[in-house]
Formats: structure tokens, C-alpha cells, sequence
């Protein structure tokens, strides 16, 4: 799950005015559509032991293998109710699709997310922001992160997870992930060097666009796994929509998502 941290990377819903912000041709680039959906309370623990699929898991084999290509998205408020305590925490519309696109031009990284808000969701906590989309992209030595994505950094026993430590954030180290997040409300005035993100409106549709310049774990010829959260109606913590793992492509890596030149 993706809550906000110190690593995360934000601005309002304006256009940056700046050369560098410049974007790929969205029209010629490759559109791969992720269900995202609410969890609710279910960490990694439930999906390596209780979970159908935990054998799955166990020996070497991304979630993505029976819930895409095999059993099908089946994300239904039937089936992910019964792991959240908080009875008022779920939503009607318990998953929607985001489209995702990325490239790279220039030695900079693009990832655009568009989708539509579900407009029945229960009002949360966060007065500064109605709508928060975020990436998250992780290091190989997080254990499992090519399998479950930003899954394997959220245990039952931290913040936000029913009877957690306050204390306790993600079960990841710094600089094993990168944590990049736009915001609809105010938002910090720096950013890191390197790194900027772009928002606008297509119809009902909101468009969000990390750019990164490739450096670091994020360099051609790298699969580098990453999963996406949307927090709805002004949500917060761990009150999101997320994605199962995939993983991200980059120069003509093995990826679910291809980032091409």
C-alpha cells in the first residue's frame, strides 16, 4: 500500500511551464489499461499463507499470472469486504481501470496515468486533497517486489493496518523505492532534481504524468517492478485504490508495461 512519506513527489493540478516538462506523443505510444481496486485491510502476510494463491506466490509466480491471464479481474465488494474491519471504509465501486503509457525520450523516463474517478466513493480524512495518483517504483533487492510489486511493502503490523504500530511505516529501506505522487491540493514548492509531474483533465478523465531522468535503478535495460495508487475523494493512508505488481520495462527490458524510445 502506498501512503504518503518523505520521498513523495507532488503538485497541484496545473501544467509545469518549462521546456523540460515537454511530453512524448502520447497518440503513438502503447496503452496498457491496470485495474486498480481497494484492498482493504490485506497485507502481505494474508497473500503468502491464507491467501488461494499463497502457493502461487511461494514458488516464483507474480499475482498477475491467475488474476489477469487465467481466473480474470475479480474484484468485487463480496470478496474484499470480509478483510476490512472498518465497516464504513468500503467503497461502492470497489475497482476501475487506470490507462497507463510509458516512454522514454531524451534520457528522461515518462509515465502517464488516465482514468476516471469513481464519483460514489465515502469521503475521507485528507482536507488538502480530493484526488492523490501515485507510482511506486522498487529496487530488486525488495524481497518479492518483481511478484507483488508495492505490495511487499505493506505488513499487518503497521500504521494504518488494524491494531498496528503508529511508528511503523513501509517494510522497505531507503533507497530500495521511489515513491512519486501528485496531489490536487497544495503541495510542497520544490521538487527533487530530476523529477517533475505534469497533471490536466481529458473530459471526465484526469491525466497524471511522472517524468524522471533514467539514472540510478531506473536506467535502460531494466525491468523495474512498480505498482500505482489512487486515493478518491480526499482518502487517506491506506483508504486507496491499488494495483497488483507489475513491472515497468525500460528500453526493451522484459515488462508488463513497455517504456520505449
Amino acid at each position: 500500500m502506498l501512503p504518503s512519506t518523505r520521498l513523495a513527489i507532488c503538485l497541484p493540478l496545473v501544467l509545469i511551464g518549462s521546456a523540460a516538462c515537454a511530453e512524448p506523443d502520447w497518440s503513438k505510444v502503447a496503452v496498457r489499461d491496470i485495474t486498480v481496486f481497494h484492498a482493504g485491510a490485506t497485507p502481505i502476510e494474508w497473500i503468502s499463507s491464507q491467501h488461494p494463491g499463497a502457493s502461487i506466490v511461494k514458488a516464483g509466480q507474480p499475482c498477475i499470472i491467475c488474476h489477469e491471464t487465467k481466473k480474470g479481474l475479480d474484484y468485487t465488494a463480496k470478496r474484499l469486504a470480509p478483510r476490512e474491519p472498518e465497516a464504513q471504509a468500503m467503497p461502492t465501486t470497489v475497482s476501475f481501470p487506470v490507462s497507463v503509457q510509458a516512454a522514454v525520450d531524451k534520457g528522461t523516463l515518462n509515465v502517464r496515468l488516465s482514468f476516471k474517478p469513481p464519483a460514489d466513493t465515502k469521503p475521507g480524512s485528507d482536507a488538502e486533497n480530493d484526488l492523490k495518483a501515485a507510482i511506486m517504483l522498487l529496487d530488486d533487492k525488495v524481497p518479492q517486489a518483481a511478484l507483488v510489486g508495492c505490495w511487499a511493502s505493506c505488513h499487518q503490523d503497521m500504521r494504518g493496518m488494524p491494531g498496528g504500530d503508529a511508528k511503523k511505516g513501509k517494510y522497505v529501506n531507503a533507497g530500495s523505492f521511489e515513491l512519486l505522487q501528485w496531489k490536487s491540493g497544495k503541495s510542497p514548492a520544490t521538487l527533487p532534481a530530476g523529477v517533475q509531474v505534469k497533471s490536466g483533465k481529458e473530459g471526465d478523465k484526469t491525466t497524471v504524468t511522472f517524468s524522471r531522468k533514467l539514472g540510478g535503478n531506473v536506467v535502460e535495460g531494466r525491468s523495474v517492478p512498480f505498482g500505482i495508487a489512487i486515493h478518491v475523494n480526499r482518502a487517506a493512508g491506506r483508504m486507496h485504490y491499488i494495483s497488483l505488481g507489475y513491472r515497468l520495462g525500460i528500453g526493451g527490458a522484459a515488462g508488463e508495461v513497455q517504456a520505449a524510445k
